[in-house]
C-alpha cells in the first residue's frame, strides 16, 4: 500500500479523484508565460489569486547518488559515476518551474461526450497528480525545455522510503515534491505552479480549440474518443479539439489507430507514446494562442479566470514576475522547446508495476545537467532512450522497431501526429 501524504497547508476544497495528464501544462504555461497582454489587462483582478507557502530545498542531502545503478541490454546490473554536483551555473538567469496537475475541479459538462475523462462517479478519494514535470527556461537566450517525470517512477521520498513519485504529491504544497526531485535527480525548484482540470478546458476553449493532425481514426470508448476524417476529406486530415474533448484526448491511455480495412490496434508504446502525444498537443496550444492573438477578449478572459480560480503559485511569484516571464516566452518558438521525459525500465515492485529510473546513461546525464544548472540550453541534446524496449518506433502505425535509441524529438509511439502537417 503506498503511504498517505501529509496533508496540504491550505484547507483543500473537494475534490473527485482524476488524475491530471501532462497536457494540463499548456494552461500554465499559457497563462503565465504566454499571456502577457491578458496579465496587463487584468493586473488589478489577480491580487487575490491562489498561492501556497515558498519553500526551500534542503541541499544538505546527499544528491544523485555518486553511484547510480543502471542496467545493460541483456538485464544485468551496471554502475556508473554520477558527474560532479560543484560545477558552477552553465545558464545563471535561468530558472526552474515545477509544475504539477491537481485532481481537483473537474469542470467538465456532465452531459458531454467526454464526461468520462474526468471520472465522475469516483469522488473524495484523495489528491494524487500524475502531472509532474520541470520547465526550464533561459531568458538570456530565449530558450526553454520540458523534463516530464512519469508517475510510476519509482524512488526514495523523504521520510518514506520507495514509492511512485507520484506519491510525494499533496495539493496546495509542494515541499515534498521539490525535496523529491532534489534528493533523486539533482535539480532545484525555482517556481511552483499548480494547475486543475478547469484550467485546461478554460484555456482550450479560449484559443477557440486545438486543431490536430492525423495519419489515421482514433478511437479509445472510456473516454469517449472517436475522431475520424469527415465525408469526403483525405488522409492525413485534421480534426480541431475543444475543451472538454482534449481533455480525454490527452488523458487517454487506451488510444487506438483504425487502418485501412477497419481493424483497430493499440498503442504499444502505451505511456511512452502518451507523453510524446501531450507534448506534441502542449506546442500546439502555444502556437494557437500566439495565432489568435494575445489582445484576443477570449484568450484575455480565459488566462484572467484561470489565474483567479485553478492556478496556485508559490507566495512571491507575483504579476510582475509573470509579466516579466511572459515578455521572455513570447521570444521562445514553440517549435524550438526541447522535450524531455525520465528514462526509466519496467519492474515489480510489491506486486505493483513501476518504472525505475534510468540516469547513469550518458545522454540522461546530459539531459539532466541542463536541468542541474550545469550545462546550457542552448545545443540542448536529442533524447535517446539508453533501455531496451519492445515497442514502436518512428514511422507511424504499423512499425515494428525498438523504443531503444529513437530520438524522443521524433515521437514515440503509434500515434503520434505527423509534423509535416499544417491544420
Amino acid at each position: 500500500m503506498e503511504p498517505t501524504p501529509a496533508e496540504p497547508k491550505r484547507t483543500p476544497r473537494h475534490t473527485t479523484s482524476q488524475r491530471v495528464v501532462l497536457t494540463l501544462n499548456i494552461v500554465v504555461v499559457l497563462a503565465c508565460l504566454v499571456g502577457a497582454a491578458a496579465l496587463i489587462y487584468g493586473k488589478d483582478q489577480l491580487d487575490g489569486r491562489l498561492q501556497t507557502d515558498k519553500v526551500a530545498v534542503q541541499t544538505t542531502v546527499q544528491t544523485v547518488p555518486a553511484t547510480q545503478v543502471s542496467t545493460d541490454d541483456t538485464g544485468n546490473a551496471t554502475t556508473s559515476q554520477a558527474p560532479d554536483a560543484t560545477f558552477p551555473p552553465a545558464d545563471p538567469a535561468a530558472q526552474n518551474f515545477l509544475i504539477t496537475g491537481s485532481d481537483a475541479n473537474a469542470c467538465v459538462e456532465p452531459n458531454s461526450p467526454w464526461a468520462g475523462a474526468a471520472d465522475p462517479s469516483r469522488a473524495n478519494i484523495g489528491s494524487r497528480s500524475d502531472t509532474i514535470m520541470v520547465m526550464r527556461v533561459d531568458p538570456s537566450t530565449h530558450a526553454a525545455a520540458i523534463l516530464s517525470f512519469p508517475r510510476d517512477l519509482w524512488v526514495k521520498i523523504p521520510g518514506k522510503g520507495k514509492n511512485r513519485i507520484n506519491a510525494a504529491y499533496v495539493k496546495d504544497d509542494y515541499t515534498l515534491l521539490q525535496q523529491t526531485l532534489y534528493d533523486n535527480f539533482g535539480v532545484v525548484i525555482d517556481h511552483y505552479i499548480q494547475v486543475d482540470f478547469c484550467a485546461f478546458k478554460r484555456i482550450v476553449d479560449g484559443v477557440g480549440g486545438v486543431a490536430v493532425p492525423f495519419d489515421h481514426p482514433i478511437v479509445d470508448r472510456n473516454v469517449g474518443i472517436d475522431v475520424a476524417p469527415a465525408a469526403g476529406e483525405t488522409l492525413p486530415f485534421c480534426h480541431t479539439f475543444s475543451g472538454d474533448e482534449a481533455l480525454a484526448y490527452a488523458r487517454s491511455r487506451h488510444l487506438k489507430w483504425v487502418d485501412t480495412n477497419g481493424k483497430v490496434h493499440e498503442d504499444r508504446a502505451a505511456d511512452f507514446g502518451r507523453i510524446s502525444r501531450q507534448q506534441d498537443f502542449l506546442r500546439r496550444v502555444l502556437k494557437t494562442a500566439l495565432k489568435k492573438g494575445l489582445f484576443d477578449p477570449a484568450v484575455a478572459r480565459a488566462l484572467i479566470a484561470s489565474l483567479q480560480n485553478d492556478i496556485v503559485t508559490e507566495q512571491g511569484f507575483t504579476v510582475d514576475d509573470m509579466l516579466r516571464f511572459a515578455g521572455v516566452m513570447r521570444d521562445v518558438a514553440p517549435d524550438t522547446i526541447r522535450t524531455y521525459q525520465v528514462d526509466s525500465v519496467g519492474s515489480t515492485q510489491g506486486g505493483s508495476s513501476v518504472r525505475l529510473p534510468q540516469i547513469a546513461g550518458k545522454n540522461m546525464k546530459a539531459i539532466l545537467a541542463i536541468f542541474q544548472g550545469k550545462a546550457p540550453l542552448a545545443g540542448a541534446p536529442d533524447q535517446v532512450f539508453d533501455t531496451t524496449t519492445t515497442g514502436p518506433g518512428t514511422t507511424g502505425p504499423g512499425s515494428t522497431t525498438t523504443i531503444a535509441g529513437t530520438p524522443l524529438e521524433n515521437g514515440v509511439g503509434d500515434i503520434l501526429p505527423p509534423k509535416n502537417v499544417d491544420c
